[in-house]
């Protein structure tokens, strides 16, 4: 399963989908399934969890406890070759970066969860493999 910055942070910071993010990390964390994201993951939730610290929503030692917690999952990073999101990105309107997630999710042949709202109105109805995570069920 590839998941989104979105479906990571929902699980540290409360919203409507926070259960079903901490269903989702919790089913990888007990061996249950294996959870992969391209590479840029790392930034995108290294600079929201950053924002989040700065406009002092959470303290410094929190940001650090959530980092750790993050890496200790272990989720798979997988890398993008130059430009391989373009096309996904061109049809679907979508950034570079949302075009990485649909990318990986259509290379590897697996399901796309995402917390993002943008992204999922995009290619609701178009991409069956792309589940909202208000969605998700436990397979």
């Amino acid at each position: 399963m590839i998941i989104d910055a979105s479906v990571l942070l929902s699980a540290f910071f409360p919203d409507e989908a926070q259960a079903q993010a901490q269903a989702i990390l919790y089913a990888h964390a007990s061996g249950q399934g294996r959870l992969k994201a391209p590479t840029l993951v790392a930034y995108e939730v290294s600079n929201a969890v950053w924002q989040a610290e700065r406009r002092g929503r959470i303290t410094s030692a929190q940001a650090d406890e959530i980092m750790q917690t993050v890496a200790g999952l272990e989720i798979e990073l997988l890398p993008l070759d130059w430009g391989e999101m373009l096309p996904l990105a061109r049809q679907y309107k979508r950034s570079a970066y949302d075009a990485a997630y649909l990318t990986l999710a259509q290379r590897a042949g697996e399901t796309l969860v995402t917390g993002d709202l943008h992204l999922y109105s995009a290619v609701k109805g178009k991409l069956d493999w792309v589940v909202w995570i208000g969605d998700y069920r436990d397979e």
